[in-house]
């Protein structure tokens, strides 16, 4: 049986942004407001609040985020990333994932918001507010 899990649906919307390669990462990406940096050998990559997005890069904005609580240590747990992203790739929803030590983040083009939260809810998740 799969594992239920506990998913906050964040207010902000985000954006996806693309940096030159051996760009410098904007200091008000090190502090304050969730965002998520990512470098590779070809690009760096920051997800962020819309309200925060760096101006004159490649982006997509209108994003939206689904928190999904972890009980600890994420890398340790099993299949909680395909109990989510299963039934949305089932109903063609594209996501991008994001991990921390702690959740899971799955982002989405806010269009596709409310049915990602509803097949969610079908597969047995619950929505809450906060925390616990």
């Amino acid at each position: 049986m799969e594992k239920k899990l506990k998913i906050i649906m964040l207010e902000d919307k985000f954006s996806i942004n693309k940096l030159p390669q051996f760009g410098e990462i904007p200091v008000i990406f090190t502090k304050g407001d969730m965002c998520f940096t990512s470098r590779t050998d070809d690009e760096l990559t920051i997800i962020c609040p819309e309200f925060m997005a760096p101006n004159n890069v490649q982006q997509e904005v209108g994003l939206r985020c689904l928190k999904v609580l972890g009980d600890g240590n994420i890398a340790k747990e099993i299949g909680i990333l395909a109990t989510i992203s299963k039934p949305l790739a089932d109903a063609n929803i594209p996501v991008c994932c994001v991990t921390t030590f702690s959740h899971f983040f799955i982002f989405m083009m806010e269009e596709h918001l409310v049915k990602a939260v509803h097949l969610l809810q079908q597969s047995g998740h619950e929505f809450v507010h906060k925390e616990e």
